[in-house]
């Protein structure tokens, strides 16, 4: 017979995410699993992205929670991590703040940075590309597809950028602009000084 004290049995979550670096989906997938999991619970996260196993160990090593095994064969990368701290208590909070300088994850992609965090269950990015920079010479092969098929809301903060969508519609963002580009797009940087913007990547989830 069960008493009300029985220990619940720890849930095994397996996460499947391949592919996609733009936003870093491995990393979002992760942080989804998290939020739904419980103390004691172990998170098995299998992706493609190389830097997987180095942006699990910085997350882990933040929030508070383990890492407890790692493989990798053919390219793919298998990280499992037991929950010591539930996602759910830091969405909980009545107030609480998160650092761009002390991101929970950064990407460094040619001529470009995204820096990464999570606050009350909301994930945004700190982008910063530099002159010169285009999605479809920078970007295009790690993606592996024809152009980037992510929705971006986001606010400039410095520097330009120019927006071709597939049905041939262009924008141009500068200082001051938010935007909303849908998926299917080339994006590139205009003048001299890197584009800087928020890219608010929990909305879509």
């Amino acid at each position: 017979m069960q008493t009300k004290n029985a220990l619940r049995q720890p849930a095994y979550i397996k996460v499947e995410s391949e592919g996609i670096w733009c936003p870093p989906t491995p990393m979002i997938d992760l942080f989804k699993a998290w939020r739904q999991a419980k103390l004691g619970d172990v998170i098995e996260l299998d992706a493609t992205e190389p830097t997987i196993e180095t942006d699990v160990r910085n997350w882990a090593k933040k929030s508070g929670n383990r890492v407890i095994g790692v493989t990798s064969e053919k390219g793919h990368t298998r990280v499992v991590v037991r929950i010591t701290k539930r996602g759910k208590e830091a969405i909980e909070l009545s107030a609480a703040k998160a650092n761009v300088n002390n991101p929970d994850q950064t990407k460094v992609t040619p001529k470009a940075k995204l820096q990464l965090v999570t606050v009350g269950g909301f994930t945004m990015g700190l982008r910063t590309l530099e002159p010169g920079w285009r999605w479809t010479t920078s970007m295009k092969q790690l993606a592996n597809t024809r152009t980037c098929e992510v929705h971006h809301t986001g606010y400039v903060i410095s520097g330009r950028m120019g927006f071709l969508m597939e049905d041939g519609t262009k924008l141009e963002v500068g200082p001051g602009d938010a935007f909303d580009v849908r998926p299917g797009h080339d994006t590139w940087t205009i003048g001299e000084a890197p584009a800087v913007f928020l890219d608010l990547i929990g909305a879509q989830d």
